[in-house]
């Protein structure tokens, strides 16, 4: 066998002895390492833009607008810099000390039941790399009447734990 391949045989070896050297000498088992996101570095504004669709919705704006207030709202809880939302347009969508929280939310209905919300959320900042290529898990809600209600809160906080730094909860 030849030098490198020992080594490499060692290496991917490694994790195996690992937990049973923890278990042996009573210690936690490590933990994997937790790195904040490249695209917060030097941020100083969370802007955050949404759309609903479909665009031929009635009251499409006022929904929307009414949503991303409330996620600004939410969003802003305990955050260490200004929460702002940005129309589209605004110049700041693409500053290069803004992170762009995504707001993506589709109303759908079928065979006349009760319109549902579907929704996303996810971190943007065009200027750092790399940025998030997903974010939060997709989420369903009753359509709430006047764009507010606390399933859509729940499902909201929800959300926003997965993607703000600030509200992420350590694992159980």
């Amino acid at each position: 066998m030849s030098r490198n391949r020992g080594i490499m045989a060692c290496a991917h070896a490694a994790p195996l002895f690992a937990a049973p050297f923890f278990a042996i000498m009573g210690a936690a088992s490590p933990v994997a390492a937790s790195t904040p996101v490249l695209a917060w570095d030097g941020a100083r504004l969370v802007g955050v833009h949404c759309l609903v669709d479909p665009d031929r919705l009635a009251n499409r704006r006022k929904l929307q607008a009414s949503l991303c207030e409330r996620v600004r709202t939410l969003a802003a809880e305990k955050a260490p810099l200004p929460v702002a939302v940005l129309p589209p347009g605004d110049p700041r969508l693409i500053a290069s000390d803004t992170v762009v929280l995504l707001f993506h939310a589709a109303v759908q209905t079928s065979g006349g039941g009760e319109p549902l919300l579907v929704f996303t959320t996810r971190s943007f900042r065009p200027t750092a790399a790399p940025s998030e290529l997903f974010g939060a898990a997709p989420r369903a809600v009753p359509l709430p009447a006047g764009g507010a209600s606390p399933r859509l809160d729940t499902a909201l906080d929800a959300a926003l734990d997965e993607t703000l730094p600030w509200r992420s909860r350590a694992p159980p």
